[in-house]
Parts: structure tokens; C-alpha cells; sequence
């Protein structure tokens, strides 16, 4: 494994932009590696928007890159293979230039580590630039693109293109739940940004009553459907509902709040706050939810392989159950928001830090 001398610490974080859950994931790490060094300086490389990150850390330098793709969304439940494997194709292999571009970047901004978090090309860059790289995961994208090849073969090329880069990491640390064990990597618990405020605080600011029940529905950083909004004012007036990710401002129409993806309100005190929280099997919200403890009702999509090994988390580890992907929109899920409501939360206050481990073993490369 590479080891860095020098005493003065900057790191670069090449981070997927699918979805928020990998900046999610990258913000808890930078949290807790500015823990043990505060003057860390912290180059942030991708397509996710500042404010997201400002959310979480102060005093950071972003550049906007394209660096990886994933999946193509139609929606926060369902991905288009098709116009995936269309832009992969524009995407993949590499260009020898844009990496030798970022190689360049990093050198001239003095990088001396660099941490990817699923993106294959923050990987090669690094070794271009002869900087020792972290990889952090709980599934590649190699992987991904495998498993969907059984029914959409154009993406095995892709995958056994990709393969091979995520092995160019010194180290590699895989965070629970982890979807394909790899025998050399470290393994951490789940990496959750951390609650600010306390239960309380938050529900006053949203000006919640007391002693009314809070529904926290959140469904990740892609567009979606809420055609059943009209239920939750006529069937459950006596709950109240806090829906993340929908419209450019903050908006009440009787018990059901709605809060824009650019909000005040921080998803891990949201989180904390809620009595039961619906949305997506997605790493962030899995790994928030197991930290509160709170029940979970979650959306399981089809055709995803992380799901399987998501979900076994979940059963396990999380209060609550499963629904179909398709009963989402129709709003069919609410029949079982009692059973939901009626479940007792979790006490994971002596929970450790599955993002203080991932920073104690990067600190390490320094």
C-alpha cells in the first residue's frame, strides 16, 4: 500500500453523481477526517451541486467534472438501460486526455491523495498522476452493469471495461451493507452524515404540534411522481407529512409540508425527527435510517442488483417492511401506514461511527 510523507494534507474526492448517496457518503467521510485534522484541504470533483456539500462542510474547493455516470434516471424509482448504454458508449473507454486533464489537476493543486467513490476515473487519474488512491463502496459499477447484462447484453462491455480500473486503488473500503464482499478491502459500518439538532428542535422549526406523528417522506436526489397528495390531507389529517425533493421552495397545504432538494432543513435531522420515514432502498437513506433507528417503510425497484443485499440488510437490521416500486405513485403503500406508525423505534446512541472508521483507516495512507 502507498503511504503519503509530507505533513501538509490535501485530498481529492472524485465522487459519483448518481444520485445524492455517494455525496452523502464523501460529506460523512470529509466530516470526520476534519475531525482529526481540521485544516484538511478538501478538492471536490463531480457533477453533484455545491450546495449539496455546503449542507455538510465548510471551506471546501469544488470543480464541476463529469465523472461518471452510472445509471440513466427516468424518475427516482426506475432507470432507462437503453439511453444508458447510449451514453456509456460516449463515455467509455476513457479519454486518454480528459484523464491526463484531471492527472494534471490534482498535481498542479497538490493533491496527495486521492479518494473515489465510485468513480472509475478518479482511480486512473490518480495513478496517471502517481498519487496513492482510496476507493469507498458497497458496489461498483462493474458490477451493476453484469448483473443488468442478463437482460440488456450490450452492458457487459462495459462492464468488463470497468473491472479492471477499480482495482488500481491502494486501498479499498467497502461500507455496510456491502453488496459484493471483496477479501482485501476494509469494512465499516454504515457511513451516515451525523444528526446537528435534537428531535425537538427540528419539529419546531417545521412548526409541528406536539405530540402529532411525523411522516418524513424522502425518495433521493432524482425528479419523481406525487399523484396521492390529496390523500394524505383527507385520510390522515391527523398526521403530519414532511415530503423531501419536491419544487423550488418550501410549501404547506394542510397537514402535508413540502420541502425543495435545496433545502434549510437537514435529511439527517429530518430523519431523526421523523416517527417513521418512507422512501427508496438507497445507501444514504439506509444508512441514516439504521443510525436513528427509525422504522422504514422502503420501495424496493425492480432490476436493481443491489436491491437483494440491501433489503437482507434491512429485514435485519432497520424496523419496518418492504413495498413494490410500483405502489409508490398510486399511493397503495398508505393502507400500512398504521402497521408502520404502531412500530417502536431503535436505541443506537453507543452506535459507532461507520464514517470515524473510514477516516482512521485513510488517515493511515497519510
Amino acid at each position: 500500500m502507498a503511504h503519503i510523507g509530507s505533513r501538509t494534507r490535501s485530498v481529492a474526492f472524485v465522487i459519483s453523481s448518481h444520485g445524492f448517496g455517494h455525496a452523502s457518503r464523501a460529506s460523512a467521510i470529509i466530516e470526520a477526517m476534519r475531525n482529526r485534522d481540521p485544516s484538511l484541504v478538501v478538492e471536490l470533483f463531480t457533477h453533484v451541486p455545491r450546495w449539496y456539500f455546503s449542507q455538510s462542510i465548510e471551506n471546501f474547493n469544488y470543480h464541476r467534472t463529469d465523472c461518471d455516470l452510472g445509471l440513466v434516471q427516468t424518475d427516482s424509482l426506475n432507470a432507462d438501460v437503453g439511453a444508458t448504454i447510449i451514453e456509456l458508449g460516449k463515455r467509455l473507454p476513457l479519454d486518454p486526455k480528459k484523464v491526463k486533464a484531471l492527472a494534471t489537476q490534482f498535481q498542479a493543486l497538490k493533491c496527495q491523495l486521492v479518494i473515489s467513490d465510485i468513480a472509475p476515473l478518479g482511480l486512473v487519474a490518480a495513478r496517471v498522476a502517481g498519487i496513492p488512491s482510496v476507493l469507498v463502496e458497497n458496489f461498483t459499477w462493474d458490477w451493476i452493469y453484469a448483473e443488468l447484462a442478463e437482460h440488456a447484453p450490450g452492458l457487459r462491455y462495459y462492464s468488463e471495461l470497468l473491472a479492471p480500473l477499480f482495482t488500481h486503488a491502494d486501498l479499498r473500503i467497502q461500507t455496510t451493507p456491502v453488496c459484493v464482499p471483496v477479501s482485501h478491502a476494509q469494512t465499516t459500518r454504515p457511513v451516515a452524515r451525523r444528526q446537528r439538532q435534537d428531535r425537538a428542535t427540528t419539529r419546531g422549526k417545521l412548526g409541528l404540534e406536539r405530540g402529532r406523528k411525523l411522516v418524513f417522506i424522502t425518495m433521493g436526489g432524482t425528479a419523481q411522481d406525487f399523484s396521492f397528495h390529496q390523500r394524505l390531507c383527507s385520510d390522515f389529517r391527523e398526521i403530519d407529512f414532511i415530503v423531501a425533493g419536491i419544487g423550488t421552495s418550501a410549501e404547506t397545504h394542510a397537514n402535508v409540508t413540502f420541502l425543495p432538494a435545496q433545502s434549510m432543513m437537514y435529511h439527517p435531522d429530518l430523519i431523526h425527527a421523523a416517527d417513521i420515514v418512507i422512501g427508496k432502498v438507497g445507501y444514504s437513506t439506509i444508512a441514516e435510517v439504521f443510525e436513528a433507528g427509525v422504522p422504514f417503510g422502503y420501495f424496493v425497484r425492480e432490476h436493481y442488483p443491489e436491491m437483494a443485499p440491501l433489503v437482507t440488510f434491512l429485514r435485519a437490521q432497520v424496523p419496518g417492511f418492504d413495498f413494490k416500486a410500483a405502489e409508490y405513485v398510486g399511493g397503495q403503500w398508505l393502507d400500512q401506514l398504521p402497521q408502520l406508525l404502531a412500530m417502536e423505534p431503535l436505541n443506537r446512541r453507543d452506535l459507532g461511527s461507520g464514517a470515524t472508521e473510514c477516516a482512521s483507516l485513510i488517515s493511515a495512507m497519510f
